[in-house]
């Protein structure tokens, strides 16, 4: 090769020879059955190659694409067709990455591997790959699944299948629900919705108008943070589209349906979620300020909103502020308001000065020579003669830092505590409402904390009028919102606890209460990293057992995973008071959850736990009857020797296959049930048929559990 010239990247060959081993085993598990060796062995080798390089780095991460797997996009073994297929076979099942972690077992290998084995209409079915994985319980391997595309609503029919389109609006809604589970073909039939500015119209105004009662009491059914976050998913370069498509839709509606979702519910919520104020930057800030106008009651209720509604359409525009301002007061004119209305509103939104209570002046006489002596002291002359003293030289590095934002904003916060009857505390709050997300934004978790703390003991005074604790608690609301809370969770993984940002974040946590349940739930349904979504289930087990309600009020939600993580929280409490919402997630329609809510009983010390893991021996699936029945040897419920018993006959209304029957007969060699013996030496007795594996299962288990009951001591 020619000196200087340049040459093309090359995958490590390590990284290759992973690639390779996991090709090989690959094939061995499709060829040999279950009980072969060959498997296992191919299977300890890569494992054993890719602990060795998870030594050096946090995880290994392979590309997919249909033609082949790339490292650090670099394409490896290209044309070959052995991890062509391979590699198709993952591109096939959504996968868009693969990630390897620490502490990969032989068993996670294999967990991974066989999933190439499953349908893909099955895996599309159980919620995709990684949900595949999560029910086998592999947490070192994690996948990317490919994001859904930007449908055009002009395809064929036949191609989307033989719905009518555009769908009517209650089918609108059942799809918006449908997308939430996760499946990739709801997910795109909802952005197909989204595209479509005429279904978007019909389903905003059905859901508003269409039951022919209060408007008001149907606006929390619009599900427009979902539609948004549905935008938000989709490739970069069709989010706007997207976000332009809804915020027309709005646009389109009839001038008090429109305030309506703008004031009361677009604009507030906007302010704690990126996607919805992604729609908000789409809309026209003309058309919204004569919109809000229109609406203007005489009243200090309605001018207080309205002044809400231009501060938040002002920090989420993409327009300047004196642009939102200006259109604002152009719109008040319009409307007929007298310049001083206008002024007056104009102010409400922006006060341009803060009126702080004159401090009352000491008469003349206190001030002795003394006072005046030490004001002297502090001249800039006199600092020679100070530098001995600790106070001043701490009192000169703080002038020497300087005043921060956050020093501004927990000033702001002290001012609205402490004038919390006064005439300037509108003023004061609505300067807060603008600056107080900026804490958490820069990592001045500390700050955010004691603001908190200040707002929440405000609240707590008897004497604070009605009004102004709403709005003390949307002060206090605000430092709740997703991404806000999102930070704080990730700050709490990248610091140590010792430290003051860890500490700080600890304290805001602790402040918020239930107000930080929902939104740090939702992080927790979108995160895509297993490590992650680990630590926020560590987070909220924590908080979990001051806010039992919190969490339980959310087992209804339609996302199964959503309700699963619900149900693991509920179970770290180890309290009886989540008993009520673990019996309704029992009776769960999907049987992860129902999976999820046997392993939560099993941690909670009760009586009615034990009743009711009984009962999930009836669960039509057969894993669930599995567990449900190893949990209760394993804790010795001695009460469920009889229900036992029947699953083991295969009698009762669940599933009797043959692996939860063998299970139960364990469990009851576990519990040492002498009085099962005789049961149990019939099974032992049983010669079973040729070509019968079950029988020779059930054989084989019975017979330890009669040998573990006469080791304990049960009838010989």
């Amino acid at each position: 090769m020619t000196r200087g010239a340049k040459q093309s990247p090359t995958v490590p060959p390590p990284i290759e020879g992973v690639f390779k081993q996991l090709v090989i085993t690959m094939k061995a598990v499709m060829l040999y059955p279950g009980g072969s060796s060959i498997p296992k062995e191919n299977a300890t080798q890569a494992a054993a190659m890719l602990g060795n390089l998870l030594r050096t780095v946090a995880d290994l991460r392979f590309g997919v694409q249909k033609d082949g797997l790339t490292y650090e996009g670099i394409m490896m073994f290209p044309g070959q067709p052995a991890f062509e297929a391979f590699a198709r076979d993952l591109y096939n099942r959504g996968l868009a990455e693969v990630r390897f972690h620490s502490g990969v077992t032989v068993s996670d290998v294999l967990a991974f591997l066989g999933m190439l084995m499953v349908p893909i209409a099955e895996l599309a079915a159980a919620g995709g790959v990684e949900s595949h994985l999560w029910d086998l319980g592999v947490d070192t391997i994690t996948v990317k699944e490919a994001s859904t595309r930007l449908v055009d609503s002009a395809i064929p029919l036949s191609e989307e299948g033989e719905e009518p389109w555009p769908p009517p609006p209650a089918r609108v809604a059942e799809i918006i629900q449908a997308s939430m589970g996760g499946r990739p073909r709801d997910q795109r039939m909802l952005v197909r919705v989204l595209g479509d500015a005429g279904a978007m119209h019909a389903y905003l105004m059905e859901t508003l108008t269409g039951r022919g009662e209060d408007t008001r009491a149907y606006l929390a059914d619009l599900k427009l943070a979902e539609l948004a976050r549905a935008a938000m998913r989709e490739p970069r370069e069709n989010r706007a589209a997207l976000f332009k498509a809804i915020a027309q839709a709005i646009e389109g509606l009839d001038p008090d349906l429109k305030r309506l979702v703008l004031g009361d519910k677009l604009l507030p919520d906007a302010r704690t979620d990126d996607a919805l104020a992604s729609v908000v930057r789409q809309l026209d800030i003309d058309e919204v300020c004569r919109t809000l106008v229109e609406g203007l009651a005489d009243d200090a209720a309605s001018i207080d909103g309205l002044a809400r509604a231009i501060r938040n359409l002002a920090l989420m525009s993409l327009a300047e502020r004196e642009r939102v301002m200006d259109s604002f007061g152009s719109a008040l004119a319009e409307a007929g308001h007298s310049p001083e209305t206008v002024h007056s509103l104009l102010e409400a939104v922006s006060p341009s000065q803060l009126q702080v209570r004159e401090r009352i002046q000491a008469p003349a006489e206190e001030h002795g020579v003394d006072s005046i002596l030490k004001l002297v002291d502090l001249a800039p002359g006199a600092q020679v003669r100070q530098r001995d003293d600790s106070g001043f030289v701490a009192l000169q590095e703080e002038a020497r830092r300087g005043i921060t934002d956050g020093d501004v904003v927990a000033a702001l916060a002290t001012l609205v505590s402490v004038d919390s009857r006064g005439a300037s505390f509108e003023s004061i709050a609505a300067l807060l409402d603008d600056s107080i997300g900026l804490l958490i934004e820069r990592g001045d978790f500390t700050v955010a904390a004691d603001v908190a703390e200040a707002l929440a003991a405000t609240l707590e005074s008897p004497e604070l009028a009605q009004e102004r604790r709403y709005r003390l608690e949307s002060l206090l609301s605000a430092m709740a919102g997703r991404n806000d809370l999102a930070a704080v969770a990730g700050a709490m993984r990248n610091f140590a606890p010792e430290t003051p940002e860890y500490v700080g974040c600890t304290r805001l946590l602790d402040t918020l209460g239930e107000l930080a349940v929902d939104p740090l739930l939702e992080v927790l349904a979108d995160e895509p990293d297993r490590t992650a979504r680990k630590a926020l289930v560590d987070l909220l087990s924590d908080m979990s057992e001051q806010h039992v309600d919190g969490f339980a009020k959310h087992v209804t939600d339609p996302r199964w995973f959503f309700v699963r993580n619900v149900v693991g929280i509920l179970g770290a409490t180890r309290r009886s008071g989540a008993l009520p919402a673990l019996g309704r997630t029992l009776r769960h329609n999907d049987e992860r959850v129902r999976r999820e809510t046997i392993r939560a009983l099993a941690r909670i010390p009760d009586r009615l736990s034990h009743e009711m893991l009984m009962a999930a021996l009836d669960d039509v699936d057969a894993q669930n009857v599995q567990l449900a029945a190893r949990q209760l040897g394993a804790l010795q419920v001695r009460g469920a020797v009889g229900a036992l018993e029947q699953v083991a006959k295969g009698e009762g209304r669940g599933n009797r296959e043959t692996g939860p029957r063998a299970e139960a007969i364990e469990s009851l060699g576990r519990l040492g049930a002498a009085e099962s013996l005789p049961l149990l030496e019939a099974f032992a007795g049983r010669r079973p048929l040729i070509g019968r594996s079950s029988a020779r299962e059930l054989k084989a288990a019975a017979e330890q559990a009669i040998a573990r009951i006469k080791s304990q001591g049960g009838a010989s």
